[in-house]
């Protein structure tokens, strides 16, 4: 079985049913949408998820409207900047490059269509000087309201020293390699406190198709970090071909001595492996940390016979001791052996009240805690699984009420809060009471 390798891209410059569904169904109104790009013309991919809106920056403000402009401001930066774009396309020149301390680049309006930074094309070997995104390796950097598309490398490279990176209603689509990734000073060293919020991560059609065959990708890939949050996220197409040199890159991997990382509310839809914490048996790939209220879903039929029997699991706790896995609902169709897969013996590990399809699997005689799981789980029980939205029916009794509250779990996929007998999976069922307004969006999301 092919497992995702550590490649550091180290280039640096020269110098429905009665339930209120307001977030999910607004978040995924075009989750089926195919955009192809051609020459500067910009994929559209997925809609842009219900950001809340950031406050408006202060300080030093540099506002663009070209990208000659924007390459200008990016090389006379100096530290405490904010860099705002004005609406339009970019047709990047170069990477950009950021190494000065608290820095922002950010779309000038919520809306994460309106700037569209584009490359030279995923799978182009003449990409010139735009082999990623944004680089960075300074403190503090966040990138917000945008979309970054068609590069060869990485959609954003946080190198080592790039400390408290956010990244915020972004769209990532079509990147050659991962879409974001952040890379170690060494084993358990890291980028710390890192934060992806409301991104999407789309390849509108087939993935990539270079480095040393195809397939290299991730969505989100962390070596070494700690404490990082990754929620509100959509992934989407991570699905590699059979031919495929990587076929089995996770959505999310953290690993590389990364620990205490909190995944949560996002949906996956035909990807591979959804989440990864660790993935080679050492001291502890990863540690700690929560896998909870994801939604995950593949299409009947996505992988071949041959790809069913050589795959593992859509959740992966592979040597990372004292992980949670909790309220998750995961719907496999066949495609793959397990929904939850555990493995390299990490102790302390727990699995509860999640919502599958498929069986929990504990390989290398790993000893785990686990109560109010289900793996018989139906698609009659959920409003729309085709598209992704596995928020319960009224009619899902079996699954309504079933479970124990958790204390690590007191919300669901919507921020809805759950009763003392909490609904199995992700979803908490809530009939629609008339006037109910939509639960009010987190208030810790200010980047600036």
């Amino acid at each position: 079985m092919s497992n995702a390798t550590a490649n550091m891209s180290n280039k640096k410059p020269a110098k429905s049913e009665a339930k209120y569904r307001w977030r999910f169904l607004f978040a995924l109104a075009s989750v089926l949408l195919l955009g192809i790009p051609m020459g500067a013309q910009a994929a559209l991919g997925a809609a842009c998820l219900p950001a809340p809106p950031l406050p408006a920056p202060t300080g030093n403000i540099v506002n663009v409207s070209n990208v000659s402009q924007l390459h200008n401001a990016v090389g006379n930066l100096s530290d405490n900047t904010t860099i705002v774009l004005a609406a339009g396309e970019y047709v990047l020149s170069n990477t950009l490059y950021i190494q000065r301390a608290n820095v922002t680049i950010t779309g000038a309006t919520n809306n994460c269509d309106d700037v569209v930074l584009i490359g030279k094309g995923m799978d182009n070997a003449n990409y010139g000087s735009v082999y990623h995104g944004i680089w960075t390796d300074a403190v503090d950097f966040s990138v917000s309201n945008l979309t970054i598309q068609d590069v060869y490398g990485h959609g954003i490279n946080f190198n080592p020293g790039a400390q408290s990176p956010v990244v915020y209603n972004v769209k990532l689509l079509n990147t050659g390699e991962q879409f974001i990734k952040s890379n170690p000073f060494g084993f358990a060293s890291g980028n710390d406190n890192g934060r992806v919020e409301y991104t999407i991560m789309e390849y509108t059609g087939a993935t990539t198709n270079h480095s040393g065959s195809s397939g290299y990708s991730n969505g989100v890939d962390v070596h070494a970090g700690k404490n990082w949050i990754i929620r509100y996220n959509l992934f989407k197409n991570f699905h590699t071909p059979d031919s495929a040199a990587y076929r089995w890159n996770p959505a999310v991997l953290m690993w590389n001595g990364a620990s205490g990382t909190l995944t949560e509310n996002n949906t996956f839809i035909n990807v591979d492996r959804a989440i990864a914490y660790g993935l080679i048996d050492r001291d502890s790939d990863h540690s700690g940390g929560v896998i909870r209220n994801n939604m995950i879903y593949l299409t009947p039929g996505l992988m071949s016979s041959s790809r069913t029997a050589d795959s593992d699991g859509m959740i992966l706790v592979w040597d990372s001791p004292q992980t949670k896995v909790l309220h998750n609902t995961v719907i496999t169709n066949g495609n793959v052996s397990d929904a939850i897969q555990l493995r390299f013996s990490p102790p302390g590990v727990e699995v509860r009240n999640n919502l599958l399809d498929n069986s929990m699997r504990a390989r290398d005689g790993v000893q785990f805690t686990t109560s109010g799981n289900v793996t018989n789980a139906s698609t009659s029980l959920f409003v729309d699984p085709a598209n992704g939205d596995l928020h319960l029916k009224s009619t899902a009794t079996s699954v309504i009420n079933q479970g124990n509250l958790l204390a690590d779990v007191t919300t669901d996929f919507d921020g809805h809060s759950r009763g003392a007998t909490s609904d199995i999976g992700a979803d908490e069922y809530l009939e629609v009471v008339s006037g109910l307004s939509p639960p009010l969006p987190p208030s810790n999301t200010s980047v600036w």
